[in-house]
């Protein structure tokens, strides 16, 4: 219901409730020899004691409005990311593997192709901005990012590159209650796997005034094989829906 997933509606609603109990008050007063427990049928009497009434009434519902206002303006947000490789589904990156035959560590490679580039949104799904957002994305059992456009470089590793990268908006960028921003895009292109089975995108999303969100996205490698039968399934699944 909207009156509870925004704050909005439910001062319209008191308030509006309010006025109405009021004005009940006051006609039943005038109109309906309401005599509101005084035990007296002096009219002016009564009349003033409904218009006290009617006044604390209004004073009570503006504090409550001026809270239930503080809390619009001062609600969390709900972050969350899509990052979403051509073809495979979002947040759940799968690539097929390629061996470099002069590179003695064995190490298999991400292919570099359309797959290997991602587009990254940031969402909220509250009704409250996100001010200064900011994520970081660090490569666990991978290695050999290159670097990334809009991104800064926050961990390197000698023998294997970069490991963590990070997006910060700044302190005068907000994401808009119900809303979404597109963030730099991410280029996958020969990262190598440097554990089987164990490899995985580590999100950890931040903002002004909430607690850091973290999410871990498994990635698979595949070999060719693999990888093909992987794509015709996932086709099946997009043909279905």
């Amino acid at each position: 219901m909207k009156l509870l997933r925004d704050p909005r509606y439910l001062i319209v609603a008191v308030t509006l409730a309010a006025i109405a109990a009021g004005a009940v008050l006051v006609l039943g007063v005038v109109f309906g020899g309401w005599t509101l427990g005084l035990g007296t049928h002096d009219q002016v009497a009564l009349v003033s004691t409904a218009l006290v009434i009617y006044t604390c009434l209004l004073t009570a519902v503006a504090a409550i409005v001026a809270l239930l206002a503080y809390l619009a303006a001062t609600g969390r947000p709900d972050l969350d990311i899509a990052i979403t490789f051509n073809f495979s589904f979002p947040n759940e990156p799968v690539f097929v593997a390629q061996r470099d035959e002069d590179d003695i560590s064995g190490w298999r490679t991400i292919k570099g192709f359309k797959q290997s580039l991602a587009t990254v949104t940031l969402k909220n799904a509250s009704p409250y901005a996100a001010k200064n957002p900011g994520v970081r994305i660090e490569l666990e059992g991978l290695g050999g990012l290159s670097e990334q456009q809009g991104w800064e470089t926050v961990t390197f590793v000698t023998s294997v590159g970069i490991t963590a990268i990070q997006w910060d908006g700044g302190t005068d960028s907000i994401i808009h209650g119900r809303w979404s921003r597109a963030l730099p895009s991410l280029d996958l292109t020969d990262i190598k796997e440097l554990v089987r089975d164990g490899t995985a995108l580590v999100v950890t999303i931040v903002a002004d005034g909430v607690a850091p969100v973290g999410r871990r996205f498994p990635v698979r490698i595949l070999d060719r094989d693999e990888y093909d039968a992987y794509t015709e399934q996932r086709a099946q699944q997009l043909a279905e829906a």
